[in-house]
């Protein structure tokens, strides 16, 4: 698995294997929007919402919880913000921290020192968070209390959230980010060395790659094909992109990556993928681009993994 070092994968996401990527079902229930208090009717005696103090857009302190924990979704708009309202299949680029009902901290944007950006309303975080979140305005601040049902259940995420875990999350809902790129598809011949993908943008849907016939290997030399041009901000390799993506190995077409499928966009550092800085430099954000990486581009203990080499399709949704 490739995997660069440094960074977590927050725990509101689903978890999934991600060989790529730095780390980071029943229908979305559009919770009203109440200026504090809590939008779950249940009339159940379970233990109140944990008090939250501290700043706004500040690491907020919270209380542990008290009695027994409730057993419904419960959500408070602790701030309410002005901004943009959520709506399903947005990229929420959001602070938060996460506690167990006991008051241990298990996550926290904050402490890493960066937002975090997660797909809301499409199952590609808890169930808790798609309910709570989708409806919400961006500048809100939201407690969310998870019942283990709506969060991890009786699996859990070892080893920092136990089976049967009730979950405490505060978010600092900070922007909406693109979810497809805007850019124009490119009129010209194709490179014949690369694979073909599909110039169509359908929202939260991957292109369709068709790999070469009777090609067991990606090209010698790195080689990249603008599919959709964008005119947005330009890459450089110091660039951070927030990008869906979808990866395949070239001898047999297998897919190792789909982040449409499997997280939402993320914010990668172009530097942290093989192929990539070199490949994405000049680009411009609402570009779909074409990207083969041929084994010698990967670390030395990767190289046998990925001996065929690796074909991208990259969707550059933001530069920074």
């Amino acid at each position: 698995m490739l995997q660069t070092p440094g960074g977590t994968t927050p725990h509101p996401r689903k978890p999934y294997t991600r060989r790529f990527a730095t780390a980071l079902a029943v229908s979305v229930m559009a919770v009203s929007l109440a200026a504090c208090g809590s939008e779950d009717g249940s009339k159940s005696e379970d233990g109140a919402v944990p008090k939250v103090t501290g700043a706004a857009d500040k690491k907020p302190k919270v209380e542990k919880g008290k009695g027994k924990p409730p057993k419904d979704l419960k959500v408070d708009v602790l701030k309410e913000g002005k901004g943009q309202k959520v709506e399903k299949g947005d990229s929420l680029n959001a602070h938060y921290l996460g506690q167990l009902w006991n008051g241990k901290e298990f996550d926290s944007s904050w402490k890493r020192g960066q937002t975090a950006t997660f797909q809301i309303g499409t199952k590609k975080v808890i169930k808790g968070w798609d309910e709570a979140l989708v409806g919400k305005s961006v500048g809100s601040r939201v407690e969310i209390v998870v019942p283990p049902s709506k969060g991890y259940g009786k699996q859990g995420q070892p080893p920092t959230i136990p089976k049967n875990a009730t979950l405490v999350f505060v978010v600092d809902l900070k922007k909406i980010l693109p979810s497809t790129i805007d850019g124009k598809p490119v009129e010209g011949e194709h490179n014949p060395d690369l694979p073909e993908v599909s110039s169509k943008v359908v929202k939260n849907e991957a292109p369709e790659i068709k790999m070469p016939k009777g090609v067991d290997k990606a090209p010698d030399e790195l080689l990249d094909e603008t599919v959709v041009e964008g005119d947005g901000k330009k890459i450089t390799k110091k660039s951070t992109v927030l990008t869906n993506f979808t990866a395949k190995m070239w001898k047999d077409g297998k897919q190792l990556d789909d982040t449409w499928a499997q997280s939402g966009p993320q914010e990668i550092p172009v530097s942290k993928i093989p192929g990539w800085a070199d490949a994405l430099d000049g680009k411009k954000a609402g570009s779909r681009v074409v990207i083969s990486v041929p084994k010698k581009e990967f670390p030395k203990e990767q190289q046998k993994q990925f001996s065929s080499g690796v074909v991208f399709s990259v969707d550059v949704l933001s530069v920074k």
